[in-house]
């Protein structure tokens, strides 16, 4: 415990010191006190219940503008954030099945703090019209269904480049993320279109795992798998839209000799636009449709189920997605079993529908969302039919820095589970910045 006490006191002055020569020094931080009562959690063909008390704590430190004395016009950031994730007395946390794969990504689940980004910025890169990143950096890409920093940052460089045809940007990027027990290899680039009401974007990324391991369908010594992906965005005063389109390809080494093949895809659409709901006044609405394709069968030499590995799906030690407690992505979701995608054993890929509203009461914020999940494929030819959801949240702000919030969902469990009891979530967290 006391050598990361150490080094963050030595990463602070070192970066104080620092400061002194530089333009500025931006100081952030965020913290967020959970507290959180899970029942009935749905696994196979049991149901358990789970407290817990969560705090996840970010401080960053982000001294800008350092100028380049032998570069012409060029600078510099140099940034620095710590995050703690912790559990506190709730220990047990840590071996139930609906949380173990968040805290197993995590360096620690204690509370002891790691280093989620370390990075240099620098302006003006050998080009006047590019930027780059070195370092452990949070990037998202696209709506993040296919990559994502998350808690952890992404290792690596990244290039922006501006105008690099009349008004296309370009990201060029190389990360090294770790995952379990070994790092991937994460390549790709991404081009932006501002088209004159939305914006455009493609990209085309390689995802290469050299060590042994499990997939939907596969286990393999080694794969590849390529993502190309199509998004478009649209923000006006009182309309939204985000659709994002992907397909998965690549290729595997399975364990028991030859090879296999990925063709998957998936799509994202979400819109939301203000509407006035009597005695509410003016609402925000939204609706989601997305979907993953999924195998119809076990025996053969396509995985047709989209699955990437470093997509966004975890916040602290706890599911973030669509529904408080199903957190789904559109590929997978809160365990109810033993298998990659938290899915019963032969069910993959996801149909997720979210009809929901922010409505505004006095000072609270008042959220509904309904959520409808259903497979896209059962190999043994059973129900398709995965749970339904429905959320209450209530947002109270104190001030533009501190919110506190309520939560109560309900998660019905359809045809793919054994009748039983609904599960219930019911939280409270109080959310801090500055």
């Amino acid at each position: 415990m006391k050598r990361p006490v150490f080094l963050t006191a030595s990463a602070l002055c070192a970066l104080l010191s620092a400061a002194a020569h530089a333009t500025k020094l931006d100081l952030s931080s965020n913290v967020e006190i959970r507290a959180a009562n899970y029942q009935n959690l749905v696994y196979g063909d049991g149901r358990n219940s789970q407290s817990l008390f969560s705090e996840n704590a970010t401080l960053g430190f982000v001294i800008k503008n350092i100028k380049l004395e032998k570069t012409q016009n060029s600078s510099m950031d140099v940034g620095i954030v710590l995050q703690s994730i912790g559990n506190g007395a709730s220990t047990n946390t840590l071996t139930s099945p609906q949380f173990r794969d968040a805290a197993a990504r995590l360096p620690n689940a204690d509370g002891t703090p790691y280093v989620r980004n370390a990075y240099v910025k620098i302006y003006k890169f050998m080009r006047p019209n590019i930027t780059a990143t070195f370092g452990r950096q949070d990037y998202r890409l696209g709506q993040a269904i296919t990559l994502s920093g998350g808690d952890l940052g992404l290792p690596g460089g990244l290039l922006e480049v501006d105008n690099v045809y009349r008004r296309i940007k370009a990201d060029l990027f190389a990360f090294r993320p770790f995952k379990t027990d070994r790092y991937y290899s994460v390549l790709g680039g991404s081009l932006y279109y501002p088209a004159a009401e939305g914006l455009w974007q493609v990209y085309h990324f390689w995802e290469k795992d050299g060590g042994a391991g499990q997939d939907i369908l596969f286990n393999t010594t080694g794969k590849t798998k390529k993502f190309t992906g199509l998004r478009y965005f649209l923000s006006q005063s009182q309309l939204s839209f985000d659709g994002e389109a992907v397909v998965q390809r690549g290729e595997a080494d399975l364990a028991g000799g030859g090879t296999g093949k990925y063709e998957a895809h998936a799509f994202m659409l979400k819109g939301a636009w203000k509407q006035s709901v009597p005695f509410f006044g003016q609402s925000h609405l939204r609706l989601g449709y997305g979907r993953s394709s999924g195998n119809p069968g076990t025996d053969s030499s396509t995985d047709k189920a989209f699955f990437p590995t470093f997509g966004s799906k975890n916040s602290g030690l706890e599911r973030r997605g669509y529904g408080a407690i199903a957190g789904a992505t559109i590929y997978d979701m809160i365990k109810t079993s033993d298998t990659l995608n938290g899915l019963p054993n032969g069910v993959s890929g996801l149909n997720v529908i979210n009809i929901g509203a922010d409505l505004p009461y006095k000072k609270l914020t008042i959220s509904a969302d309904l959520y409808k999940f259903r497979a896209s494929k059962n190999a043994n030819d059973g129900s398709l039919q995965i749970a339904s959801e429905w959320d209450l949240k209530a947002t109270y702000p104190m001030g533009d820095n501190l919110n506190l919030n309520a939560v109560y969902a309900v998660f019905t469990p359809l045809g793919l589970y054994p009748s039983g009891s609904q599960a219930k979530l019911i939280y409270g967290a109080i959310s801090a910045k500055f």
